[in-house]
C-alpha cells in the first residue's frame, strides 16, 4: 500500500511539474508557435497595421449640403496601391463608410470595418489607396466653398454583369442605390463615378461560370447609366468613369483591347471618360498609389468640364 502511494504521488508531482513547464514554455513561444511548429496550423504572417480612422460625425452646419458622389467599380476604385506615410485630412471632404457612418475622408476609402453591406465587402483591397480623396481634394481645390462626400460601393473582381439593375439590397446596384438614399440625407447626389472593365477583359475559358461583357460592353454599360439615371429620377446625372490602363498580360486578359476600344466608344450627354493607360501600376494590374492621385484628379477635371455643360446641372 505504502509502495501504490508513492507511485500516486510520484505521478501527480510529475504531472505538476510538467504543467509548470508547460506554462511557462507556453509564454515564451506560444501555444500558436507549437501548433506551427508541428504542422498542425499554417505559419504565421503578420497582419498589416490598421490604419487609424477619423473620428465620426459630420458638422451640424455641413447638414443637408454635401455634395455626394458615388465611387463605383471594382479593385482599382476600392484601392489597392499602398497607403500613403501620410494624409492631410481636409476639412470640407467626407465619407459615407461602409459602417453608414460620416467621417473625414481618408484613404482607405473603402474600409471594411462595420460593413453594413456585405456584397460589396473586400477582403484586402479595402486597405489600400483608392482615387476617391484625390477626388475630393482636387474638386474642393477648385470650389473651396463646397462640401464633398464620397459614398465608397466598389468590389473587387466584379464583371458589369454583376452591376446590372436588381433593386435587392443584397446585390451591387441594389446596395449602392441603398446607400446613395441613406447618405441622401445629408446631401444631394452630384455624381457618379466608375472604374471597371478588368474582370470582362479575362479569357471566357477559363470563366465559364461567369457572364463576361466584352464585345458588347459599351451597350451594356449605357444600359447600366440608362438604368441609374431613371431609379435615381436624375436624367441627367453627370457620370465620369475611366478607361482600362496599360494591356497586362494578353494571355489572361484577351479582351483587353476590346473593352478599351468600347468605353472609348461610350457616347452619352453628360458622361466623361478618362484615361488611365499613360500611368504606372503597382502590381502588373492595379495602379501605384501616385497614379490612383492623377486619377482622382482627372476624375475632377473632368467632371468639373461637364459642370460647363447647361445640360448637365
Amino acid at each position: 500500500m505504502n509502495g501504490f502511494r508513492l507511485f500516486v504521488i510520484g505521478v501527480l508531482a510529475a504531472l505538476l511539474v510538467g504543467t509548470a513547464v508547460g506554462i511557462l514554455f507556453q509564454r515564451q513561444v506560444g501555444l500558436g508557435n507549437l501548433l506551427r511548429a508541428a504542422r498542425v496550423l499554417p505559419p504565421q504572417v503578420e497582419a498589416p497595421p490598421e490604419p487609424t480612422r477619423p473620428p465620426v460625425g459630420l458638422p451640424a452646419e455641413f447638414h443637408g449640403r454635401v455634395a455626394l458622389f458615388v465611387l463605383a467599380g471594382q479593385s482599382n476604385m476600392s484601392g489597392w496601391s499602398p497607403l500613403p506615410a501620410e494624409q492631410t485630412l481636409h476639412p470640407r471632404a467626407y465619407l459615407f463608410g461602409n459602417d453608414y457612418r460620416w467621417r473625414l475622408a481618408s484613404e482607405p476609402t473603402d474600409h471594411s470595418e462595420g460593413q453594413v453591406d456585405l456584397v460589396s465587402l473586400d477582403s484586402g483591397s479595402g486597405l489600400g489607396t483608392s482615387p476617391g480623396v484625390a477626388f475630393a481634394t482636387a474638386l474642393l481645390d477648385e470650389h473651396p466653398d463646397m462640401v464633398v462626400g464620397l459614398i465608397p460601393c466598389a468590389k473587387g473582381d466584379t464583371t458589369l454583369h454583376q452591376w446590372r439593375r436588381s433593386l435587392g439590397d443584397d446585390t451591387l446596384y441594389g446596395s449602392c442605390l441603398k446607400r446613395i438614399a441613406a447618405a441622401s440625407m445629408m446631401g444631394e447626389l452630384t455624381g457618379f463615378l466608375f472604374f471597371q472593365g478588368e474582370a470582362d477583359a479575362l479569357d471566357p475559358v477559363y470563366y465559364s461560370e461567369r457572364v463576361l461583357s466584352a464585345h458588347d460592353y459599351g451597350e451594356r454599360f449605357s444600359q447600366f447609366i440608362h438604368d441609374l439615371r431613371r431609379d435615381l429620377a436624375q436624367p441627367d446625372l453627370p457620370i465620369v468613369f475611366a478607361q482600362l490602363g496599360s494591356p497586362p498580360s494578353p494571355e489572361a486578359f484577351p479582351h483587353w483591347l476590346v473593352i478599351q476600344e468600347q468605353q472609348a466608344a461610350v457616347n452619352l450627354p453628360c458622361v466623361a471618360m478618362i484615361t488611365t493607360d499613360d500611368l504606372s501600376l503597382h502590381d502588373g494590374l492595379h495602379f501605384t498609389s501616385e497614379s490612383h492621385q492623377t486619377i482622382g484628379q482627372r476624375f475632377a477635371a473632368a467632371y468639373l468640364e461637364l459642370m460647363k455643360l447647361q445640360e448637365c446641372y
